[in-house]
Order: structure tokens, then sequence, then C-alpha cells
């Protein structure tokens, strides 16, 4: 039925993009870590029960260096695989019918990882916004860099504009109040969300966990204008990288890695350590100017390090360095999906009541060295499992149902 679409094989992969996602499953797994442990009311402000410095520390330290670049990874990765995609024969235009259908899985996947794992899931938003790539499939490079940046402005000018209506209506004496009123509900909305998640996911059934799990899902919805489009930018970034064969061909356009690490790396590290500092003394109850520096620190300064972590890893592929880390991270990148699902597992199974109920109990320092534990065993499991499958499970599975046929698991 669909011979004339095939997906890629072992032999057909590309080192460079299996290294890339092996290593983005870390820095996702680093970020998401507190997250899975704690209501996910600590993204809008400084509501963990983790205050004392040590705690402090160790999330500065995640902010710093994790947070806001590994998702930009992962999305650019997306982006460039879908240009691979658009790059098969298409014989009979089934190419789009296929790929629409890989998507519509992939949403089925992410809306399951959701209602029975974890709310902060990405595969919902990288299945929908995959789909609205489509769009851009037949846009000139120029043109898809002008979106890229148009997308990656749209958090900033958003900010720009509220801290603007803000300042308007603070020189309106009923605004101002009823402005001051509006914060402090918000304020007091989100104490009580971060109460009833410490009590939910620690000590209830599992009816009650997936009921709440849907309440605090929809309280993330806004992060739609405020986070995601970066991930639209770096879908449409990545399709570019692939077209001029940055990817492909690393060894070829090692100026071009050259230049994009000594722009990129000090943009990343003074961007991110304004947001890094701007969070660590932020009150969320009051609308500050700073909340502007914080986006562009997050968006800019996100942006460019984990531009410059790509350029690194690259780098590094080229070298006969580590070369056993260097193949175990590459086979936790072919089999990203089911790590990426087995890292919700796990960290669910260890704080949810219905596993050892340690939920709020993991402290952002351990949570840390949790992080590389799991990260470690990930890398074994990878390339034991590689040894004697062609895929890794979930990919199994997706490819599957997305070609319409069974594909042989093992190795002959």
């Amino acid at each position: 039925m669909h011979s004339q679409i095939q997906p890629v094989t072992s032999q057909g992969r590309i080192q460079l993009l299996d290294l890339l996602r092996g290593f983005a499953l870390f820095g996702i797994l680093m970020v998401n870590m507190p997250l899975f442990n704690n209501p996910h009311t600590i993204i809008f402000g400084n509501y963990s029960i983790w205050t004392d410095e040590t705690s402090q520390q160790a999330l500065w330290f995640i902010r710093f260096l994790f947070e806001g670049k590994f998702y930009i990874l992962f999305s650019l990765l997306f982006g460039m695989g879908f240009q691979l995609f658009l790059q098969k024969a298409d014989e009979n235009g089934l190419l789009l019918k296929t790929y629409r259908r890989r998507l519509l899985i992939l949403l089925l996947i992410g809306a399951l990882h959701v209602v029975l794992l974890w709310v902060g899931d990405i595969l919902v938003w990288y299945a929908l916004f995959g789909l609205l790539m489509t769009v851009f499939r037949k846009k000139s490079n120029r043109t898809l860099l002008k979106w890229s940046i148009g997308f990656l402005s749209i958090p900033i000018v958003l900010t720009f504009l509220m801290l603007l209506m803000g300042f308007i209506s603070g020189n309106i004496p009923e605004a101002a109040e009823q402005m001051a009123e509006s914060f402090k509900q918000q304020h007091q909305f989100r104490q009580q969300i971060s109460a009833q998640a410490y009590e939910t996911y620690a000590t209830g059934t599992f009816t009650q966990i997936v009921a709440f799990r849907l309440l605090e899902y929809s309280q993330l919805l806004p992060g739609l204008f405020f986070f995601y489009p970066n991930t639209i930018a770096m879908f449409l970034l990545g399709m570019v990288f692939i077209r001029k064969g940055y990817i492909i061909q690393p060894e070829a356009h090692a100026t071009f890695y050259r230049r994009m690490l000594a722009i990129g790396l000090p943009i990343g590290l003074l961007g991110s350590f304004a947001m890094a500092q701007i969070i660590k003394g932020t009150d969320p109850t009051q609308l500050s100017w700073l909340a502007l520096l914080q986006m562009a620190g997050h968006s800019i300064g996100g942006v460019f390090l984990g531009l410059s972590y790509m350029c690194l890893i690259a780098f590094w592929m080229q070298k006969q360095i580590l070369q056993a880390l260097k193949h175990a991270i590459g086979c936790a990148g072919r089999m990203a999906l089911s790590n990426y699902l087995m890292q919700s597992v796990i960290v669910t199974t260890l704080a949810f009541s219905y596993g050892f109920g340690l939920y709020g109990k993991i402290s952002p320092l351990h949570g840390i060295f949790l992080t590389v534990l799991i990260y470690v065993f990930q890398l074994f499991f990878s390339v034991i499992w590689l040894s004697k499958f062609k895929y890794g499970p979930m990919e199994w599975l997706w490819r599957s149902l997305t070609y319409g046929r069974k594909f042989a698991l093992k190795k002959e």
C-alpha cells in the first residue's frame, strides 16, 4: 500500500542527529525533574517548597544551563526530521499522507502520555505544530528564516504589551486597584493548586491523579503564546539547517559551526544568566519590567545557548575521543521516543502515590543526581537493546502504525 514511501534504515541514519537527540534527552530530563516532583505552578514564579539556599542554587544551575535550551534543541531536531522526510521520493503523492498519519499517531501517543503519565508532555504540541509545518514545506530558506525570527519575537512582544498595558492601567487608580486584586487572586489560586498537587500526587488514587493532572494541563495552555512560538521557530530553523547540509555533512561546514559558537555562546550565557538571576529574585505577584528582560533572556539566551550546544556536539562527533560514550548517546538518540516516555514512567513511579509516593520529597539537588543516574541507566539500556533489536520499542510501534505493516523488530 505504501511501498513508495520507506522509513530510514539503520545504515541510512545521520550520526549527528542521533547524537544530538541522545544529548537532548539528558537536558530534557534535567529540566523536567523538578516538575515531575512539584506542581507546575513553579513555572509561573517562586512557588516551590524548596526555599533553602542549597535547593535555590540547584534550581539556579538548572535554569542557567538547561532550562529553555533543550526543548529548543529537541524542536530543532524535529524540524530537521520533517525536512528529511520531505526529501524522500514521492512518486505517487503519498508523502504528505504518510507524514500526516505519522503525526496523528504521535498526537495519540502524546495524549495518552498526558492522561496516563505526566502533565508536562511535549508530544501533543509537536504533533500539532508538525501538521502546521506542511504550510512551509515549499518556502525559501530566506522566508523560513524570517518566519523563524518572527515567531521568536512573539513571547517578547506579548510580554512588552502586557507590561505596557499594566503601566498605563497603573496610572488609573480604579484600574490599578483591579489589576492588583487580579494578581493577588492569581497568586492565591496558584498556592491553592500547589497545595492540592502535593496532596493528590502523593496520596491520591490513580483516578484522582488523572483528574487533577487534566486540571493542571488546562492551566498550562497560556504557554501556547509564551512558550511554543519558540518551538515553531526552531522547527523552521531545523528545516534550513538540513537544506544547507549543516547536519548531514558537518565536517564540510566547520566555518559555520565556529562562527555560530563564537556568536552564540556569549549571547546564550549572558541571556541565560540574566534569566536565572531575575527568576531567583522575582515576586510572582508583581508586574515588573524585569519580566521583559527575563523573557528576552529565556527566548534569545535559550536559543543561542541551545545552538552552541549543537555546535559543541558537532565538533565532538568529529573527534576520536570518548568513542564508547559517543556510541551510547547515539544509541539513546536512536530510540529517543522510547527513552523520553521511559523517563516519565520511572520518575512518576518514584513520585506518585501508586509507586513510592515521593512527590515533593526529592530536593532539586537530589533531582540532579537522580537525573544523572537515570540517564546513565538509559545509555546502558539503549546500547543493550539495540544490540538485539533494530528499533526502540516505541519507535517500532510508531513506524509500523505509520506505514501500515509490521516491521521485523529483532535482529537476525
